[in-house]
């Protein structure tokens, strides 16, 4: 009896350890339909982001260059490192488009802002043509001047004296903090910084508004280093901040932040651009 009574319990054991392996595999086969585990992956076709400044192709269209000078750019951002400007009458066949920027060449890039340049059909002029570096220019070059871009150049005015001419003394100044108001080196508004400079360099004027030297000023349309820029409707109505243009599509003012170099194909000065005028 003790013999027949130990099979018995053996057979139950073997049979104990057979049931939950049965119950185990049901139970997984069960939560992997219920959401009790994760389901094995399934594959999918996954369409890949675009980025929001990924430039466009552009085929069969050129851009003509309407301004005297026009900075060419690194990249499609007005940010990008100058390295070059571009000249009135210039064509050159558009070879991608981003963030209101025109690819002309590898990694030279200029605004497409209908103030600036025409966008056309075709291929350009071959008679216009004049080609674009593919090579980073030095420090030295991406600073040339306007007049020394352009072929004909307008004269440009006579402001060297003992002083220095009026870029130098403006670019003197660059660092200098803003002042309501101020019209010295230890603090400057931008008349103020404007009657400063021209009273370094060899001119003679008073210190007036800004819509007052608008009307002093003789309209132009091509300026040149030392020339004049002006703005309207900025923090009033009306002609209300200028500056010193200084070749190479820039100028030279006192801002909010201080006498400094600024970029004219800003948005901000494009919005607000009144014109361009010479003492």
């Amino acid at each position: 009896m003790l013999k027949k009574a130990n099979r018995t319990v053996m057979n139950m054991g073997l049979a104990a350890l057979l049931v939950p392996a049965a119950l185990t595999f049901s139970t997984t086969s069960a939560s992997a339909n219920d959401g009790g585990a994760a389901p094995a992956p399934v594959q999918e076709k996954v369409t890949p982001s675009v980025p929001q400044q990924q430039a466009t192709t552009t085929t069969n269209q050129k851009v003509i260059v309407n301004v005297s000078a026009l900075n060419i750019r690194q990249g499609a951002s007005f940010s990008s490192p100058v390295v070059g400007t571009a000249t009135q009458g210039q064509e050159f066949a558009i070879l991608k488009e981003a963030n209101g920027l025109v690819e002309i060449a590898p990694n030279k890039w200029i605004s497409k802002n209908s103030s600036y340049v025409t966008i056309a059909s075709g291929k350009p002029s071959a008679s216009q043509v004049k080609g674009v570096s593919t090579s980073t220019p030095s420090t030295s070059t991406a600073s040339t001047s306007a007049a020394q871009e352009t072929s004909t150049p307008a004269p440009a005015p006579t402001t060297s004296t003992a002083s220095g001419s009026t870029v130098n003394v403006a670019r003197s100044l660059v660092g200098s903090p803003y002042q309501w108001a101020g019209n010295t080196p230890s603090g400057f508004d931008c008349s103020g910084f404007i009657a400063y400079v021209f009273n370094h360099s060899g001119h003679s004027i008073s210190r007036t508004s800004v819509a007052n030297y608008w009307n002093m000023a003789t309209k132009i349309s091509s300026p040149q280093p030392g020339d004049l820029v002006f703005f309207q409707n900025t923090y009033t109505s009306g002609p209300s901040h200028m500056g010193i243009y200084i070749g190479n599509g820039q100028m030279i003012h006192a801002g909010s932040h201080g006498v400094a170099v600024a970029d004219l194909d800003v948005s901000y000065y494009q919005d607000h651009f009144l014109g361009y005028g010479r003492f």
